[in-house]
């Protein structure tokens, strides 16, 4: 076994999704193999190795004629999938708060302010900010609901750069943020789940929104 390969393919994979989260691979765009292989200075093997996993994250996916592309959704397919995602998630903040503890809400808290200080970069920030929420769902002990979770926020991972940056949404994001912790403090579940239906909402129609505007004018 060579260690040093799967070390290859996981760098790759962080640099390739940290490229696609900033938009600087846009939703649609093509991947290249030769020309990733360029930029990375590696050959073409472990560049379709990291896509083939970031393929499975959902960020990408393989088309006829074209190969890897940057996965791109239509508003109504963004509207489908943050729906499912409130559900699910409402519903795992409901089940979180009977278990949570001191130690998770401290570091929930530390999460918010550790997401204050990265305000406009957006790589860390969808990193926290994914952090704050599958911390607070670990809390249900439901593992296949958090593994489902988990793979409806990667397939989107990559236009919460639009809520974040271009549509200034995460000051607002963060005032959910402390309004769902302090909800989970008061051990009330029902308005922490309401809160956080209302929280994954509220950027997945923002989102929407943005990109039916997007899409108007192309």
């Amino acid at each position: 076994m060579d260690i040093s390969q799967f070390t290859i393919k996981g760098l790759l994979v962080q640099q390739i999704r940290d490229e696609i989260i900033c938009g600087n691979f846009a939703p649609g765009s093509r991947l290249r193999l030769r020309d990733l292989a360029a930029q990375f200075n590696v050959s073409t093997q472990p560049i379709r190795e990291a896509l083939s996993e970031l393929e499975v994250e959902g960020l990408v996916q393989t088309e006829p004629r074209k190969g890897a592309v940057v996965s791109a959704f239509s508003a109504a397919e963004l509207l489908d999938i943050y729906e499912i995602r409130a559900t699910l998630e409402a519903m795992a903040t409901r089940l979180a708060v009977a278990n949570i503890r001191d130690v998770d809400l401290a570091n929930l808290e530390d999460l918010i302010h550790d997401m204050d200080r990265h305000m406009g970069e957006p790589v860390d920030l969808v990193r926290l900010n994914k952090e704050f929420h599958l911390s607070l769902y670990q809390r249900t002990g439901r593992t296949h609901l958090c593994e489902l979770i988990n793979t409806l926020r990667n397939r989107t991972a990559h236009y919460l750069h639009a809520y974040m940056i271009d549509l200034s949404g995460m000051p607002l994001a963060q005032d959910e943020h402390i309004a769902i912790v302090e909800a989970c403090k008061a051990k009330d579940a029902e308005k922490a789940a309401t809160l956080m239906q209302q929280h994954v909402m509220a950027a997945g129609t923002a989102i929407m929104e943005y990109v039916a505007r997007i899409d108007s004018k192309s």
